[in-house]
């Protein structure tokens, strides 16, 4: 009697083997897809405090300028760094709701 060699057992050694060759390489794309979402979200959120920074400067350096021009010292100064502030506020919701609608996509 001879031992004959049981097909699925081949198959099995097979699938096994394929298996062990692709596990690495589901996990370098599921680094590789981390750090593309981790690095869109980190430019996102510089990208929104910049703008923050800046929507305060400019409301600021406009009121200042215009104290200047008018003489009215410190009144559109101050008026100038709330409405920024504001603006600035205001800037960060809507990126966040758009970031929000994306991410329910």
């Amino acid at each position: 009697m001879t031992l004959e060699k049981d097909p699925n057992k081949d198959g099995l050694e097979d699938l096994k083997s394929r298996i062990e060759v692709a596990r690495p390489r589901l996990a370098e794309e599921r680094i590789s897809t981390a750090k593309q979402v981790a690095n869109r979200t980190a430019s996102e959120a510089f990208g929104v405090a910049f703008s923050f920074v800046v929507c305060i400067l400019i409301g600021t350096v406009g009121g200042y300028a215009l104290d200047n021009a008018i003489g009215t010292k410190p009144l559109f100064f101050v008026v100038g760094f709330f409405a920024g502030s504001v603006l600035g506020i205001w800037y960060m919701i809507f990126k966040a709701r758009q970031v929000a609608k994306r991410d329910e996509e």
